[in-house]
């Protein structure tokens, strides 16, 4: 696709969507979630196979989607890793190999419609669902999230019911749906009309309205001890996200760093991390 179209599409959806809600606010909420929701990149490519492919499981089928986790052995302690938003398992590389230095068993997997795992779309209810299986299956002793990933931890670890690791780390985590969703309208030019039926399909179908679906809410009903990290220069999720989180976070660290925009990767922020669970 050529520059220009890249450009535009943004502006030729948001005019198709407005369009619709004229017609039916519903399905145009519906057509607004499904954009919302459906990542453009994240497959796995040829120079991440030597990696990724020696370390397979066999995959986990949850509510007709096909996931794929992988498994680094080592000792007793387990680490489950849970990636961001149009990324995969490899994305964990450098901090793997950390890990694995430390003799931890490492447990990672491809969220829905990324990497070698099936389905078209990716939002938080969903991923949770994925989660919770997993630990179960894995039951690991500590759990790192990134981005959406680290959402994804604080709503499942929120919920009564889940599974419990000893510890927590959260990195680059978004804090409020409502602020996500004001990004996405003005990206895609939505009008209120769109919005507001937008919001009538979250609380619908997920029974929540987005002004209260919020990682510092889900915070405050969490007690297993956590390290957050946020980069100052993050230009994907606001720095401002994670002070929140660690604002209503009752057994939180928190460590700020500099210069590494979103993906965190940096061997100190590793060797942090590594700190902060062999305590």
């Amino acid at each position: 696709m050529n520059k220009y179209l890249v450009k535009m599409l943004p502006k030729i959806l948001g005019n198709y969507v407005n369009t619709l809600a004229i017609i039916s606010p519903q399905a145009a909420a519906k057509k607004a979630f499904k954009i919302f929701s459906k990542p453009r990149r994240g497959k796995i490519g040829p120079h991440h196979e030597g990696f990724l492919k020696p370390n397979l499981e066999p995959a986990i089928e949850i509510n007709n989607l096909k996931i794929q986790p992988y498994k680094w052995e080592g000792g007793e302690k387990t680490i489950l890793l849970v990636h961001g938003w149009e990324s995969h398992s490899h994305r964990w590389k450098e901090m793997i190999g950390r890990l694995k230095g430390e003799n931890y068993t490492i447990i990672a997997f491809d969220a829905p419609a990324h990497g070698y795992s099936t389905g078209k779309y990716l939002y938080v209810p969903i991923y949770h669902e994925v989660l919770s299986e997993v630990l179960v299956r894995y039951q690991p002793d500590y759990m790192i999230g990134h981005s959406i990933g680290a959402m994804t931890v604080l709503f499942n670890q929120s919920q009564t019911d889940t599974y419990k690791p000893e510890k927590l780390v959260v990195l680059g985590a978004p804090d409020r749906l409502d602020s996500i969703l004001i990004d996405y309208q003005r990206i895609l030019k939505l009008n209120d009309r769109v919005m507001q039926a937008l919001e009538n399909y979250f609380q619908k179908r997920f029974n929540f309205k987005t002004a209260d679906f919020s990682s510092s809410v889900f915070a405050k009903n969490i007690k297993t001890p956590a390290l957050i990290i946020h980069d100052k220069d993050d230009t994907i999720t606001p720095f401002s996200g994670s002070k929140s989180i660690h604002a209503t976070y009752k057994n939180s660290e928190f460590i700020e760093t500099k210069g590494l925009n979103h993906s965190l990767y940096d061997p100190k922020v590793n060797d942090q991390i590594v700190d902060f669970l062999k305590r």
